[in-house]
């Protein structure tokens, strides 16, 4: 079966809107790396997709005050699953995170 240009044109629009994301994930998680983001910025709600879409635990790997090890340990601690995204935390959650990694 043929693809049609429509077929591939779809397609093309919709990688590079991944790639799009990747790119602003990338840019958000250098941020934390960097310091220009806190802890406490980071776990507060937002409506900014390129965080939300980000896992948590690599998300608390990028600080460099918390690391690989302690990040997976705070997180094993309070049942949080290392795939879970910092958009789906609820309010609970991301008081947590942030108390234990004070």
């Amino acid at each position: 079966m043929a693809t049609t240009p429509t077929d591939i044109n779809t397609r093309e629009i919709a990688i590079s809107a991944v790639l799009a994301l990747r790119v602003a994930m990338n840019k958000v998680l250098k941020q934390i790396a960097s310091g220009e983001r806190s802890l406490t910025l980071v776990m507060q709600p937002s409506d900014e997709l390129p965080l939300n879409e980000l896992y948590v635990v690599k998300v608390l790997e990028s600080f460099s005050h918390i690391g690989k090890i302690r990040a997976r340990q705070v997180l094993d601690a309070l049942h949080i699953s290392h795939k879970h995204k910092i958009g789906l935390l609820n309010q609970d959650q991301r008081t947590l995170i942030v108390e234990s990694l004070k």
